[in-house]
């Protein structure tokens, strides 16, 4: 027993060497790749890795089926960018403004829609995407309708702006790295297992004294100031945004990639994430029918990973109520 004990321990230091190394070479990729082009692929990717972290949060460690994730990240996309450009405050503030109006709304929003069954609280969230499409697209004066806010400034603080590719990859590489290790903590904390009990099992984890009800708002809530925040950046490194960037489509693609590398897996985020915007975007040129034929790839995937992996490539616990009906509601899913 000592000596089987003695074999693991260095387990986890060793991924936590395989992370730094990861990390590393990451910081080092605007000195070695060629081109702007790339760096963006990149750091597109992790823009949409931070969406993807808090639809996982919802859906992956909660077990709540969200599809109107793209809201969250519209509405801090908009707080973020009429803060700056109206009022003067500095990025930063208006970054974590754009979470806070986010996850503020997200909480409250949940309150109301976890009083309905979980099947339908996928429907309340379309609804709420759609509402939040409608009022971005015809309010002329505050959004400018669909002709968007251009001349975003670029994301910066203290007086110094992100302007090159190389400045913008490592902001937000720093802001990716921060948000994991808060998240990393919070997941295998108190309120993860809090989580993860409810996800699991709803009425057991309420028997035993966990407040359902409050831990599933405060995970709307987390979700959503993590798609906020993601939002601001994504605003201010595409230097402008309309409310075609926030349509139904957008959400749809969140639930997809965060279901395809892994519920309730850090490292699946990433990997749905890669999956489905940095491979199909570094091939657009040469495979554009990649890009249009994203939806339709990604449901394919879905139906799959419903029938043999319905967690993910990469997930972790429980299946979530609501995705186990959706496997048995597919040919030869409720065989498996």
């Amino acid at each position: 027993m000592t000596q089987t004990l003695a074999s693991l321990a260095p387990a986890p230091r060793l991924r936590g060497l395989a992370v730094l190394l990861f990390v590393l070479a990451l910081a080092v990729l605007p000195l070695v790749l060629p081109g702007r082009f790339w760096l963006h692929i990149v750091s597109l990717t992790m823009i949409y890795t931070i969406f993807v972290l808090g639809q996982n949060i919802v859906t992956g460690w909660a077990g709540m089926l969200t599809l109107g994730q793209a809201a969250f990240v519209g509405m801090g996309a908009y707080t973020s960018v009429i803060l700056t450009m109206q009022y003067g405050v500095p990025w930063p503030l208006a970054a974590l403004a754009a979470g806070a109006v986010a996850g503020i709304t997200g909480a409250l929003l949940s309150i109301p829609c976890l009083r309905v069954k979980a099947d339908f609280l996928s429907l309340v969230t379309i609804a709420f995407n759609q509402i939040f499409f409608v009022v971005a697209n015809n309010w002329m004066d505050l959004t400018r309708g669909p002709m968007g806010i251009p001349g975003v400034p670029a994301m910066g603080a203290f007086g110094w702006q992100a302007t090159t590719a190389t400045q913008q990859f490592w902001l937000i590489l720093a802001v990716v790295i921060l948000l994991f290790v808060i998240v990393g903590r919070l997941t295998r904390g108190p309120i993860g297992r809090a989580w993860k009990m409810i996800r699991d099992d709803e009425i057991a984890a309420g028997t035993i004294g966990v407040n359902v009800t409050g831990y599933k708002v405060l995970a709307f809530g987390v979700g959503c100031f993590l798609c906020g925040l993601g939002g601001s950046i994504y605003g201010h490194y595409m230097r402008f945004i309309s409310p075609d960037m926030f349509k139904l489509e957008e959400s749809l693609l969140l639930m997809q990639m965060a279901i395809l590398g892994g519920l309730a897996s850090m490292p699946g985020t990433a990997l749905g994430v890669f999956l489905m915007i940095a491979i199909p975007e570094a091939l657009r040129s040469q495979e554009p029918w990649l890009i249009t034929a994203r939806p339709g790839i990604a449901g394919a995937m879905l139906v799959l990973l419903m029938i043999f992996r319905p967690n993910g490539l990469l997930g972790l616990g429980e299946t979530p109520p609501v995705l186990r009906k959706l496997r048995a509601a597919l040919p030869w899913g409720g065989a498996k």
